[in-house]
């Protein structure tokens, strides 16, 4: 089966390294794929994976005009590169942007093979949500959009039950809808496993607290500054907070660690897939942040699988279908997003009850078994050949 694979944001090392896991499990079936992407050099992995760059620029300090430009750079160079390719029996997209999904359609009726559009986030009813897009007109022509690729796509794949439930309120067939959610990198927590750190600073920090991590990009939607929110008390229990990112709301963060002089928040910058793994095997408890909006529950968020692989019990400040999937194995819980004392509280109880502490590290283990690369692959592998 020959593969057109669409990712504007592909990433092998650090961050969402979805797109990878399943290219190089196709390869490893014997089947041909090429990834079309705006954040690498055209080259070819050792796999054998082809790799297809627009050498798109994107970043998240760009203007609303420069980003809309980089995406339709993104969608013009791709049908073009696209169009060189050999006849695909399949061309998979892979959201965001919602302007992926345009690629997908076109190059799906040109080549005249199928078109499988997976949606990481829904759009456009996030940035909806949270007013970032406002302009009555321009919110109209997404919804278009939208409506318009879910009707070409032979089949949509879906990171959560909630995001699907999304899709069915839409009008779209449910047998033309699958659930796969992110990846559990169990091969990659074993691999890192009881590996030093070589940071003598960092090492002494983790050891004389009780740790709760948080990985990932710091962007307005993460809501990071709730770390420093809950800082002052949880210093008074001995748990501290270990950051590692970048995004739009780290400067501010740190100038708030800075003035509060929060000793219990240590920030690094962002680190490659292993060395996270690395330094999450060190610590005690993974979270997730987001800001007070419920339509963010329903994300499918990487570092929330990374835990589980590690074996960490995982807190959340908010509640959907991850605090549900953590309360079902007692591995971890969610709570509303006022709700910082029973946050609290609950690290604490964890630090200081070892036996059930230890617990839900085995069940989050357990749970994470449930979405190790290979079920999911084999989930993904199926829509595939079904589509066809």
């Amino acid at each position: 089966m020959k593969v057109i694979y669409i990712h504007q944001y592909y990433q092998e090392k650090q961050g969402a390294t979805r797109s990878y896991h399943f290219s190089r499990k196709l390869r490893e079936e014997g089947h041909d794929v090429s990834i079309l992407t705006g954040l690498d050099k055209t080259r070819t992995r050792q796999d054998g994976v082809q790799i297809v760059s627009t050498q798109t620029k994107y970043s998240q300090k760009m203007t609303f005009m420069q980003r809309i430009i980089a995406f339709a750079h993104f969608v013009l160079c791709s049908i073009f590169y696209g169009l060189k390719e050999k006849k695909p029996d399949v061309i998979l997209a892979s959201s965001t942007p919602l302007t992926v999904g345009i690629i997908g359609v076109v190059l799906s009726k040109l080549k005249r093979c199928p078109f499988v559009f997976e949606v990481r986030d829904v759009w456009p009813d996030i940035p909806i949500e949270l007013g970032i897009i406002r302009k009555k007109w321009l919110v109209a022509l997404l919804k278009i959009l939208e409506r318009w690729i879910y009707k070409h796509a032979a089949h949509i794949i879906v990171l959560s039950e909630p995001m699907k439930q999304n899709l069915l309120q839409k009008k779209i067939p449910a047998h033309k809808v699958t659930v796969i959610e992110n990846l559990a990198d169990i091969r990659l927590a074993q691999q890192m496993e009881q590996q030093d750190l070589n940071n003598p600073e960092l090492e002494h920090f983790l050891k004389t607290h009780f740790v709760v991590a948080h990985p990932g990009t710091m962007g307005l939607v993460n809501g990071v500054h709730y770390f420093a929110e809950i800082a002052e008390e949880a210093a008074q229990h001995g748990i501290a907070f270990l950051l590692i990112g970048d995004g739009s709301e780290k400067k501010q963060l740190m100038e708030t660690i800075c003035e509060q002089q929060l000793t219990n928040i240590k920030v690094l910058n962002m680190r490659s897939k292993e060395e996270i793994y690395r330094i999450l095997h060190h610590v005690d408890i993974g979270a997730l942040t987001v800001i007070d909006c419920p339509i963010l529950w329903d994300n499918s968020a990487n570092k929330f699988f990374d835990y589980l692989a590690i074996g960490l019990p995982v807190v959340l400040n908010y509640q959907g279908w991850q605090h549900q999937a953590l309360t079902n194995f007692q591995a971890g819980k969610g709570f509303l997003h006022h709700d910082k004392a029973g946050l609290i509280h609950y690290l604490k109880t964890l630090k200081n009850d070892t036996k059930l502490y230890q617990k839900q590290r085995e069940n989050a283990k357990l749970l994470g078994q449930k979405y190790s690369v290979n079920s999911q692959f084999r989930k993904f592998l199926m829509v595939l050949e079904e589509s066809s």
